[in-house]
């Protein structure tokens, strides 16, 4: 069962940066250490450690933990804990979506399904409304 002290040990090893505690303009001590991590969208992820590095954490505590503050699974939490987690692949970048007017015109004009639209990477499908728009008549 995880610990504290694991939890500690993973925001520490994954690079989360510890937050001061305020509270009223004074500095509050507290009962938690609270931690932030930067995500590459923009959104920021935030988490709590109780100073009982020793005690337990709950099993259904643990797995809120771990989907909602961590986002991420069990197997990549012991990882890092234990400093074998392999560095974070790069994201893949987002298709480009095909405009609105252009899948109206590909199921509408041409006469495609929404199946064979969706399967069209943007560019397939600017090549199609061409194709189509210079075929001989």
């Amino acid at each position: 069962m995880a610990t504290f002290g694991d939890l500690k040990a993973y925001v520490e090893n994954d690079g989360w940066t510890e937050e001061k505690n305020r509270a009223r303009r004074r500095a509050k001590v507290g009962d938690h250490w609270r931690y932030s991590k930067e995500q590459p969208g923009g959104r920021t992820l935030r988490t709590k450690v109780s100073h009982g590095l020793r005690e337990e954490i709950g099993a259904d505590l643990f797995h809120r933990i771990l989907r909602e503050q961590l986002q991420v699974d069990e197997a990549t939490f012991w990882a890092v804990v234990h400093g074998r987690a392999a560095p974070e692949a790069p994201a893949e970048p987002a298709p480009t979506p095909i405009a609105g007017w252009l899948i109206q015109r590909l199921i509408l004009t041409v006469g495609m399904t929404e199946d064979e639209v969706r399967a069209l990477s943007a560019a397939d499908a600017a090549a199609a409304w061409e194709a189509y728009r210079t075929r001989e008549r």
